[in-house]
C-alpha cells in the first residue's frame, strides 16, 4: 500500500501509473509507425481500430489523433470515477472524505500527465526527426478537464460524506447548505468560475472549493429566482485549516454591493467600469493587502516560476502539497498553448498564493507567495 492513502486510494494510485505506462508504451508509440507501408491498428476508444499505413501525421490523421486520445481521456476519467464510487460505499463515512481528495489529487495528476503526453507526442509526431515545432494543445478536453473533475467529486462528496462545519457556533450539516450556485468575479471584471456550489448567509459565504482565488474586493454573484442578482463585495477571505473531520473551506465575509442589483452581465460591466486604469486598485473598507497587476504575464516568466516551484513543493504540508497540484496542471497546459489565457493564468497564480498564505511559519510557502507577489508584480 502506497504510504498515507486508503485502500481504494492506493490501489487508484498503482492502478493510473501502470495505466499511463500502457498509454506511452502502447498507444501513443504505435503513430510513430503510421508513415510505413503496412497497416497499423490503434484503439478508437469506440469498439473499432484505426488502420493507418503509408501516411503523414496530418490532415485527417491529425485531427483523428486529437478526437480519440480527448475521447480515450473522458471515458477513462468517468469509469474511474464510476469505480471510485462503487468502492466508497463500502466504507465507513469516517474515511470516505479523506479517499475522495485523495482520488481527487490523483485524477487531477493522471489526467494532467495524458494532456502533456498528448501535446508532446504531437510536437514530436509534426516535426521531421532535426526540427520540431512549437507544442501546441488542439484539444478542447471536454469531460476531463480540471474543472470537469472538481465537479464529479464535489457531487460524490455531497452525496456519501455528510460533511459539517461550525459557522457562528453552530454546527451544520454540509449536504443541508450548499445550496447557492455563486460566479466569483475579480476586481478587475475577470470571472475565475462559475457554478461555485456555497451557502449565503447576510453577512458569509461559505463554501468548500479550497483552491478559489478569494481577494479582497473581489465579487460574489448570486443568481436569484426572480431572476436578479445579489452583489456580493469580499471583506475578509476567510480560510479555515481543516482540522478534525471538518474540511477546510472558506468562510468568506461579504458586504452587499451599493450598486443597483441587476442582470449578471450588467453587474460584471458596472464591476469593470470601476476598475480605472492599467494600474487601478480596489479596496472594500479593508486594509490594501491586493497585488498591482498590469500588463500580461510572459510564458517565459511563467516558466521560470514552475522550474523554482516545482522543487519546493514537497516542503508542503500534505493538504497544501494535494491543493496546488489542480493550479499548476492549468499552468502547464497554459505554457503550452498557442494563445495562453491571462486570466486563467492570473487565476490559477492566485489560487496558489491563496493556497501558500493558508501555511503559517512554513518558509516554502512564504517563498511560493513571494514568487508570485514579484511575478504578478512585473507582468
Amino acid at each position: 500500500m502506497v504510504s498515507g492513502l486508503t485502500p481504494i486510494a492506493s490501489r487508484l494510485s498503482l492502478a493510473l501509473d501502470e495505466e499511463y505506462l500502457r498509454m506511452q508504451n502502447e498507444w501513443f508509440f504505435k503513430w510513430h509507425f503510421i508513415g510505413r507501408e503496412g497497416p497499423v491498428e490503434i484503439d478508437s476508444f469506440d469498439g473499432r481500430m484505426i488502420k493507418y499505413g503509408g501516411i503523414k501525421f496530418s490532415g485527417t490523421a491529425h485531427d483523428i489523433y486529437w478526437q480519440t486520445i480527448q475521447r480515450y481521456l473522458r471515458k477513462k476519467i468517468s469509469a474511474i470515477l464510476d469505480d471510485v464510487e462503487t468502492e466508497l460505499r463500502k466504507y465507513p463515512l469516517e474515511i470516505r472524505e479523506t479517499t475522495l481528495n485523495r482520488a481527487r489529487s490523483l485524477i487531477l495528476q493522471f489526467a494532467g500527465k495524458i494532456r502533456r503526453a498528448a501535446i508532446d507526442k504531437d510536437r514530436v509526431l509534426r516535426g521531421d526527426g532535426i526540427k520540431f515545432p512549437e507544442a501546441r494543445d488542439f484539444g478542447q478536453w471536454s469531460g476531463s478537464r480540471n474543472e470537469d473533475i472538481e465537479a464529479r467529486i464535489a457531487s460524490l462528496l455531497d452525496i456519501y460524506c455528510d460533511r459539517k462545519i461550525t459557522i457562528e457556533g453552530v454546527e451544520v450539516s454540509f449536504n443541508s447548505m450548499m445550496n447557492d450556485k455563486l460566479t466569483l468575479v475579480k476586481a478587475d471584471g475577470t470571472i475565475v468560475r462559475e457554478n461555485i456550489p456555497g451557502q449565503v448567509t447576510p453577512t458569509l459565504v461559505i463554501t468548500f472549493l479550497r483552491d478559489l482565488p478569494i481577494e479582497p474586493g473581489d465579487h460574489f454573484l448570486r443568481q436569484l429566482p426572480s431572476g436578479l442578482v445579489d452583489d456580493l463585495v469580499v471583506v475578509d477571505p476567510g480560510y479555515r485549516s481543516g482540522i478534525g473531520g471538518i474540511q477546510a473551506h472558506f468562510q468568506t465575509k461579504v458586504r452587499r454591493s451599493d450598486a443597483a442589483t441587476g442582470s449578471q452581465h450588467a453587474l460584471i460591466q458596472n464591476i469593470t467600469n470601476n476598475f480605472h486604469g492599467p494600474n487601478a486598485r480596489v479596496n472594500s473598507n479593508s486594509i490594501d493587502n491586493s497585488l498591482n497587476v498590469a500588463g500580461d504575464i510572459s510564458v517565459r516568466d511563467l516558466s521560470d516560476f514552475i522550474g523554482q516551484l516545482r522543487p519546493t513543493i514537497d516542503a508542503l504540508p500534505s493538504p497544501q502539497k494535494e491543493l496546488i497540484t489542480a493550479p499548476l496542471a492549468i499552468l502547464d497546459e497554459e505554457i503550452r498553448a498557442s494563445a495562453p489565457s491571462q486570466s486563467r493564468m492570473r487565476a490559477a497564480l492566485l489560487s496558489m498564493k491563496t493556497i501558500a498564505e493558508g501555511v503559517a511559519g512554513n518558509l516554502a510557502a512564504a517563498g511560493i507567495v513571494s514568487l508570485i507577489g514579484r511575478l504578478l508584480s512585473s507582468a
